[in-house]
């Protein structure tokens, strides 16, 4: 997959943006707020219909304007085009695909990315929802399947747990909890079991490109944690769900399921975020960054675009270089604040970017 163009109006501090690309590696050079991660959000937001960075629609209008829109041309490996619209102002959100007018979930799918940002190198490190959402955005990327599984599912987790705080209330009764418990189990086994797939083809090639990031002979392994091999099944997921069905009744909560499983990453059977050094982490978010492009290229048949947001500085030199080695197959957009750090790009165009103002400065 490649983008041949970018359109933005009004998307944050970028009033009229208009870039084609025409290298491989494509670098937005510039100081701190000018606009440089705006147009890697920009890109994002033809992957998924909506920003990663922010819930708030009123935020990516720039300040003073009432609308935005993003436009984006790109091109298959059969040479297929596929254009993407995203506009939205007060009061609607509109999307076309190849100018059709499509649903957002519609979207997904349609123009796979692979992100690295500075804050990615905490995932490890913060709350599992973070992990979950992790897989969420690969997985909804690769399987419709997973992606209309997980909508379902988060809505039934919401009814079940809103009939939950009625039950509490006298409101309803118990019996009526056996419709929500069957829907979290079709749509949550099935969420399971795709993510387990992903993980079954991650175990090997994480492994490996760890050892050769980090230049250590440790073995780095992923596991979902309190959701593992039989409970993927419809049959179990419906067990489990009954034998914490007194404490759902009690704190008017889901306790099992889906939501509330973590992804563990392990370095020689020990748990990395407790035991792992800074350097180990780095080397398993990158290493993890390889496996991403390879599942989705493999999934879709297509080279996903890859996004590297001012990481440069987050990485010292050795895990630079291992960085450079991913954009060699895959079209790459970069920002960074110093133009030394493209030193050793080849092929690529390099533009300064200034209050939201973009202009080539190097090819």
């Amino acid at each position: 997959m490649k983008l041949l163009s970018l359109r933005a109006q009004n998307f944050r501090n970028l009033t009229n943006l208009e870039l084609d690309f025409n290298k491989p590696v494509n670098t937005f050079v510039g100081n701190n707020a000018q606009g440089k991660t705006n147009i890697l959000e920009a890109i994002t937001l033809l992957a998924f219909g909506k920003s990663l960075r922010s819930n708030s629609e009123k935020s990516l209008r720039e300040i003073g304007t009432d609308f935005f829109r993003v436009e984006g041309l790109g091109e298959k490996s059969n040479e297929k085009k596929v254009r993407i619209e995203i506009a939205a102002d007060v009061n609607q959100k509109t999307f076309k695909l190849n100018r059709k007018p499509i649903i957002a979930s519609q979207l997904v799918g349609n123009f796979p990315v692979v992100s690295f940002a500075p804050e990615n190198l905490n995932l490890l490190l913060l709350s599992p929802s973070l992990r979950r959402r992790y897989l969420d955005i690969l997985l909804s990327q690769t399987s419709r399947k997973y992606l209309l599984a997980l909508s379902s599912y988060s809505k039934a987790l919401k009814n079940r747990n809103a009939l939950l705080a009625r039950i509490a209330e006298n409101l309803a009764k118990e019996e009526e909890l056996e419709f929500w418990d069957e829907e979290l189990a079709k749509h949550g086994s099935l969420i399971g079991k795709l993510r387990a797939e992903f993980l079954e083809f991650a175990e090997q090639p994480l492994a490996e490109n760890f050892q050769k990031i980090a230049n250590e002979a440790e073995e780095l392994r992923m596991q979902i944690a309190n959701f593992h091999g039989e409970e993927i099944s419809e049959r179990k997921y419906l067990e489990n769900l009954g034998k914490l069905r007194e404490k759902d009744l009690r704190y008017a909560n889901t306790n099992y399921g889906i939501h509330r499983a973590d992804l563990i990453f392990r370095l020689e059977n020990e748990p990395l975020a407790e035991n792992g050094s800074r350097g180990e982490i780095r080397s398993t978010i990158l290493a993890l960054k390889f496996v991403e492009l390879a599942f989705i290229e493999e999934q879709l048949k297509e080279k996903p675009v890859l996004l590297l947001d001012d990481v440069f500085s987050e990485l010292d030199a050795a895990r630079q270089k291992s960085l450079m080695s991913l954009i060699h197959n895959h079209q790459t957009f970069i920002t960074t604040t110093k133009i030394a750090h493209l030193d050793l790009i080849e092929k690529k165009d390099v533009w300064e970017v200034k209050n939201g103002s973009v202009e080539k400065i190097l090819r």
